[in-house]
């Protein structure tokens, strides 16, 4: 039945959804899962769905061994009482202005049936253009821009995404390598829902291989300046008013703590000061500028202007 799939309480005016996943390996930066939550609470958006039981009980295990309980599902008990039901957490949130946002887990198995409850909520929700982001951990000079790939599900969407600055990925064309569920998800839309407008962004946070306290190593675990870099792409291409100043201000600030741990460490190891000017050598990004879209009246004009002094004869 199709409520075992998707459960919506309201269907609000949407023309985007911006997805991402907890629990999932592309969540570098914590872009999968801290980016949508962000915006959730930034928005004050409001929680209008989820996907359904069918999905909660085929698609993740109860445990995995050794994890204790970080794949169970969540439970909540009051005085002793159950007081809320085991619930898997894919939900799908309004944040007002034609805006989607929808916070996931990871499937651990039957994407094609987790695919399936997703994109009937795209489909009933009448979503335009749906955008996965994700991250991963790597080298990178923390004070420059992230450099942000992309993957899409249709040929024709390919130039519009182009004009923002994006580099497009071609995972897996020379060996096998897994697909990010986000990536899956694109390549479900494109081979299974071909009526779906579906790209993944994904974006570096820098991670350095020095391990530091509590042996972890050292970079930017919650990664706002990726966060920024996607955001502002997402802005432009979907017409979004928002501010985002306090995204740009806190990854400022963490790239300005790591940049100043990065030098005392550099300042003690020769090699470690290598690395790190290797990086910043090795590193290459062309400062993302928003595309300026004509309107389409002004860009006839244009068109006609042009032509007519192509037409004219010469001299005249």
């Amino acid at each position: 039945m199709a409520d075992e799939l998707l459960v919506l309480q309201e269907k609000p005016n949407a023309r985007y959804m911006i997805a991402g996943w907890r629990r999932q390996w592309s969540n570098g930066g914590r872009i999968s899962s801290g980016l949508p939550r962000y915006l959730i609470e930034k928005l004050g958006a409001r929680k209008i769905g989820s996907l359904g039981d069918r999905i909660s009980e085929l698609c993740y295990p109860f445990q995995v061994a050794g994890t204790h309980d970080t794949f169970r599902p969540g439970a909540a008990f009051q005085d002793g009482l159950p007081s809320s039901p085991m619930a898997r957490e894919n939900d799908i949130y309004d944040a007002g202005n034609g805006l989607i946002v929808f916070l996931g887990e990871e499937p651990w198995s039957r994407i094609d049936l987790y695919g399936q409850g997703f994109f009937q909520a795209v489909q009933e929700l009448g979503i335009e253009q749906t955008v996965a982001v994700e991250g991963v951990n790597g080298p990178a000079p923390p004070e420059l821009e992230r450099r942000i790939n992309c993957v899409y599900s249709r040929p024709e969407m390919k130039e519009r995404l182009e004009r923002h600055g994006l580099i497009m990925s071609s995972r897996g064309s020379e060996g096998r390598r897994g697909p990010t569920i986000g990536m899956a998800m694109v390549s479900l839309a494109h081979f299974e829902y071909p009526e779906v407008q579906m790209f993944r962004l994904g974006a570096m946070a820098p991670m350095y291989p020095f391990v530091v306290s509590n042996n972890e190593q050292l970079g930017i675990f919650r990664d706002h300046r990726s966060f920024y870099d996607i955001m502002r792409r997402l802005k432009a291409m979907f017409h979004l008013d928002l501010d985002l100043s306090e995204l740009l201000s806190l990854g400022e600030s963490e790239s300005r703590d790591l940049q100043a741990n990065l030098d005392r460490i550099a300042e003690n190891n020769a090699e470690a000061k290598r690395i790190i000017e290797q990086v910043r050598s090795d590193y290459n990004v062309v400062p993302y500028v928003e595309p300026v879209e004509l309107d389409p009246g002004l860009d006839r004009a244009l068109e006609d202007i042009l032509q007519g002094m192509s037409d004219s004869p010469e001299g005249q």
